[in-house]
């Protein structure tokens, strides 16, 4: 008999067809698994390495400036020339403290791994010397080094005087002053006065302060005043319990004066600082904080070594098998076997003060 052509065209698939069917579909879905993988791990690799990158350019362009323009008065510097400061009652030793353009605080406890997002330390004693009360209520993260610089703000140019009045000075153009209170450096290049301005008065070009340059500390017209700013640098938990550069800037009256705190740069888990000791404006060797003030004090500082450890993106990089270490200086730290792309910088700032 012939077969029937009719039925053969009706049958489907058996049971090894479909089998087939079905490995060869598990195939190609694990081989796209593995290419959406793969490729989600070079994007994150990629964008980490960038977030990474820009951290780095990030932390040149912030600190740099701050740096160079600790102890620069104007045409004068804290220690370089006669300096006169008018700071009364200070709410805390740092605050407003020009006995130095630079002061340090090194970090005496190296914890056993710097966690992402660890809850930051607010016991003063864990910094040598230790940690200013300022800083107690929001605390650093712990094993990280403080650095706080005092100086010409980074972003302000002189301004002529043009006379001085009991309790006043004129000047050539207020509107580039911030508002009062404010610190304010007048500096004739033989000698300096640093008081806290009251007022700033735009319609009469004028500075006021209660305790300033008067009497016997006399400026001639032509002299120079720069706005000061106390700035802050150190590590503590960010958004998203993430840890991260900060900066803090003294604000207010000394009396009852406080950071104004910002994160600035997220992914930056740890700072290590070394300060530059030597003579004629050189640095012969870099200590830590603990160091300086048996090596000349803060005043020798002419430089400062910084060293960074930054952090990508969760699902960065491979899980190693263990924890991993990485070296700032002298001191080593320990990270969690976790997926983020790590890496360590360095960058290195002459005080322009030195130069002056």
């Amino acid at each position: 008999m012939k077969p029937d052509l009719a039925k053969a065209r009706q049958a489907g698939f058996g049971l090894i067809e479909l089998m087939l069917a079905m490995m060869l579909g598990l195939i190609v879905s694990a081989g796209a698994i593995v290419i959406f993988v793969a490729q989600r791990q070079v994007y994150s690799n990629a964008s980490s390495q960038a977030l990474i990158q820009n951290a780095d350019n990030a932390l040149s362009a912030i600190i740099t400036p701050v740096i160079r323009g600790a102890g620069f008065l104007g045409c004068g510097a804290l220690g370089g020339t006669s300096a006169t400061a008018y700071v009364a009652n200070p709410r805390t030793p740092l605050t407003y403290d020009t006995s130095s353009a630079v002061q340090g605080y090194e970090a005496s406890i190296v914890p056993p791994q710097i966690i992402t997002g660890a809850n930051n330390d607010t016991t003063a004693s864990h910094w040598t010397p230790s940690l200013d009360a300022s800083f107690a209520s929001s605390g650093v993260s712990q094993g990280s080094d403080v650095l706080v610089l005092i100086g010409a703000q980074s972003d302000a140019s002189p301004v002529g005087v043009t006379a001085f009045n009991t309790g006043s000075l004129s000047v050539n153009d207020i509107s580039t002053l911030p508002a009062a209170p404010q610190m304010i450096a007048v500096s004739d290049c033989s000698k300096n006065a640093i008081f806290m301005a009251t007022a700033i008065n735009s319609g009469s070009n004028t500075v006021s302060f209660t305790t300033g340059p008067n009497g016997a500390l006399i400026f001639a017209s032509g002299s120079q005043l720069v706005p000061i700013q106390q700035t802050a640098l150190f590590i503590a938990k960010g958004d998203g319990s993430q840890n991260a550069l900060w900066q803090g800037i003294m604000t207010g009256n000394p009396s009852s004066a406080s950071w104004d705190m910002a994160e600035v740069i997220p992914g930056v888990s740890n700072m290590q600082v070394r300060y530059g000791i030597g003579n004629a404006g050189q640095a012969t060797r870099y200590v830590n904080a603990s160091q300086v003030p048996s090596l000349g004090g803060w005043g020798a500082v002419t430089s400062i070594k910084l060293g960074f450890l930054i952090e990508g993106n969760l699902g960065s990089a491979q899980i190693p098998n263990g924890p991993m270490n990485y070296t700032l200086f002298d001191k080593t730290f320990s990270v969690p076997a976790d997926s983020r792309l790590r890496h360590t910088f360095f960058m290195t700032v002459n005080t322009r003060n030195t130069t002056l």
